[in-house]
């Protein structure tokens, strides 16, 4: 049973057991500021989004301080206290939160301290890649319990692709003792900009084999009511290095993922930044060099061509063609080959990261200019070279970008490293489960059919 199903079933169906929920009817106390609350502000009249609202302000409380007393929500909330009972007794009951021990007195009895249970569900994040398959599940304090992962080309095995999946999630749940009720929802991310956030449908422009192609059947033949939250692989990777990693205080950061394709994540003031239609932060597509090389996008120049996997992969052959240690073999060569053989003293392949680094950097100094982001965080395989790729990057973006922007500690690696995508997957969750937006329209369409049913 989801969270939200937990909470209809206390607020609807059992009113007897909790009489103050009355009050949150009546109790319409000005809107808090708070991280990942304030979305229904135009809504507050109805009893629904009130609830909603309370619940939502509540629990995200007391989930990002840990531990907190009653009073103390009170004080920082402006909630009555008969309001604040109803909705810690119903949180209590779901499992999330619990009576711990207690706190300090500043005159009086002593508060009883409550904390926000962790492990009241696990969440699943499905990294779906160009040639990967990751899968994790997480407590909500963003702690991985398992992991699946393994190579497979996704790009052009759709159904096969979709079966690993399948099997893999069953497999990992198996292997964690959990059932379906001990989910509180799974976050899935695809290699592309998305179309259709319910149905996982994306641009195929790179994959055209995934034409049409609807990715949740791949969750609902698992399971038929846990919910499904799909996202841009660059873009969860940036979620979760602002919730759990090095983007932590950061309101404005962009991470960029080096993988196959070069893409970006933007979070501005905040908030995932999607553009138009969708497509913000595809910098591999940037032109830096005018007739440059041809890009799989079918246009010359572009970042990704220079920087992109199968560019590092097609200068690394070149570079090893004559290794012994690599005769008959080169066909197996990935980036980390790369980045070992330089490391090894190879001189070709140290000339192959740190010139990748060169144009990394004209890319971030476009980033830079325009979005003046307080933090750029470097992901994937080609990020393993470190300080070789980090050097050459610092230098050219501080020939390129304009001076009062001109900054290079804000440049890093990112900390969650090959999970990065499928923490942000997983983190999709919490963003999604725990808002008002989420409890609003499950109460309202509950009461609404109470209402038709009589």
């Amino acid at each position: 049973m989801s969270f939200i199903k937990d909470l209809k079933k206390l607020l609807i169906k059992q009113p007897e057991k909790y009489p103050h929920n009355r009050n949150l009817m009546n109790d319409i106390s000005p809107l808090i500021e708070y991280p990942y609350m304030s979305m229904m502000k135009s809504e507050i009249s109805s009893t629904s989004a009130v609830r909603a609202h309370n619940l939502s302000l509540t629990l995200n409380l007391i989930r990002d301080r840990g531990s907190i007393t009653r009073a103390e929500i009170i004080n920082l909330t402006r909630l009555s206290a008969p309001t604040v009972s109803s909705l810690v007794n119903i949180l209590i009951s779901s499992g999330f939160v619990r009576e711990g021990g207690i706190g300090m007195s500043s005159g009086g009895r002593k508060p009883v301290v409550l904390e926000f249970n962790y492990e009241a569900r696990m969440i699943m994040g499905v990294d779906m890649g160009a040639t990967h398959i990751t899968i994790i599940i997480m407590n909500l304090k963003g702690e991985v319990k398992k992991r699946f992962s393994c190579h497979m080309d996704v790009l052009s095995k759709p159904a096969e692709s979709l079966q690993v999946i399948h099997d893999a999630i069953i497999k990992i749940m198996d292997e964690a003792g959990l059932v379906e009720s001990d989910l509180l929802g799974i976050g899935f991310t695809l290699p592309a900009p998305l179309e259709d956030e319910k149905t996982g449908s994306f641009v195929t422009h790179y994959m055209p084999a995934w034409k049409d192609v609807r990715c949740i059947g791949a969750i609902r033949d698992v399971y038929k009511d846990v919910p499904v939250y799909f996202e841009n692989d660059a873009n969860a990777a940036a979620i979760a290095e602002q919730w759990w990693g090095c983007g932590l205080g950061y309101e404005n950061l962009v991470y960029i993922k080096l993988g196959t394709g070069v893409g970006s994540g933007l979070i501005i003031n905040g908030v995932v930044y999607r553009g138009f239609s969708g497509t913000a932060g595809e910098i591999g597509h940037t032109t830096i060099e005018a007739d440059g090389r041809s890009c799989r996008c079918g246009n010359r120049g572009c970042l990704e061509s220079y920087i992109g996997i199968q560019g590092i992969l097609s200068d690394g052959r070149r570079a090893l063609a004559n290794d012994p240690n690599w005769a008959g073999r080169l066909d197996e060569l990935d980036v980390k080959g790369v980045v070992k053989a330089a490391r090894e003293g190879n001189r070709e392949c140290e000339k192959i990261i740190t010139t990748a680094g060169w144009y990394l950097g004209i890319g971030l100094a476009n980033i830079i200019n325009l979005v003046n982001p307080g933090l750029l965080i470097l992901g994937g395989d080609l990020a393993d070279a470190g300080q070789m790729l980090l050097d050459p990057a610092r230098q050219s973006l501080m020939e390129r970008t304009v001076g009062f922007n001109t900054r290079t500690d804000n440049l890093v690696i990112g900390e969650l490293g090959s999970n990065a995508v499928a923490i942000g997957a997983a983190t999709l969750v919490i963003t999604n489960a725990f808002n008002e937006t989420s409890i609003y329209n499950s109460l309202r369409d509950m009461e609404q059919n109470a209402v038709i049913n009589g």
